[in-house]
């Protein structure tokens, strides 16, 4: 037996533990696939109200139910971003706002941090139809041997038409997308979207309510 290939292959689970602890998204081996994008994109038509069908696990949606995100123009190429959810412990409801900037057709970079530059995509629109259903990819590579994900499936209604989530699932199905890790998004017994929201506090979330939510989990 070859012991430095053995001492590598044990660094494989490390590393991929050390990116889920540091991220809480899903690793996967080697660099970010190829995956199509899109020719065109109306970034008008594709504002408004988007609810969460599906996700891969993401660290700032712990323990969370109804997530949905508002998009709104602030000019042709600046986005206004909501993103809300209720806790599904206390039943309080939160939100966070950031901005994104169109890059490309489908391309665009979001951020919820001052520090966070907008100039590299991170949120790649798959496909839509603007009226049901959106598909949301982002992959980023950390080392030569790993990168992570998240997919989100989004759509227009919080309990869409089985032809709307069919049509967004055979999206992830032409870009070798994996399904696996997606987890259903509760959407019951929702607040309307103009009740009182209170802001999110991410210092708060990362130190107390992440670790909560999972103790409870």
């Amino acid at each position: 037996m070859n012991h430095h290939s053995s001492s590598h292959l044990w660094l494989i689970p490390l590393v991929f533990g050390a990116l889920w602890v540091a991220h809480a998204q899903v690793p996967f081996p080697g660099k970010c696939p190829q995956v199509k994008l899109l020719d065109t994109f109306d970034a008008e038509a594709y504002m408004g109200v988007w609810y969460e069908y599906a996700a891969y696990p993401f660290a700032f949606e712990i323990g969370k139910k109804c997530i949905y995100a508002n998009y709104s123009l602030i000019d042709n190429s600046t986005v206004s971003v909501v993103n809300a959810a209720v806790n599904r412990f206390t039943g309080q409801p939160s939100n966070v706002t950031g901005q994104a900037k169109v890059l490309g057709p489908g391309q665009l970079a979001v951020a919820f941090f001052p520090s966070q530059p907008l100039t590299k995509a991170n949120y790649l629109v798959l496909g839509t139809d603007y009226e049901s259903y959106a598909v949301v990819y982002s992959c980023t590579g950390v080392t030569p041997l790993a990168n992570f994900k998240i997919v989100w499936i989004l759509t227009r209604q919080r309990e869409p038409s089985a032809e709307a989530v069919d049509a967004a699932r055979k999206i992830l199905d032409d870009n070798d997308v994996s399904q696996a890790f997606l987890i259903d998004t509760v959407q019951k017994n929702c607040p309307g979207l103009d009740g009182n929201a209170t802001g999110l506090d991410v210092d708060d979330f990362v130190s107390s309510t992440v670790p909560n939510a999972i103790e409870k989990a």
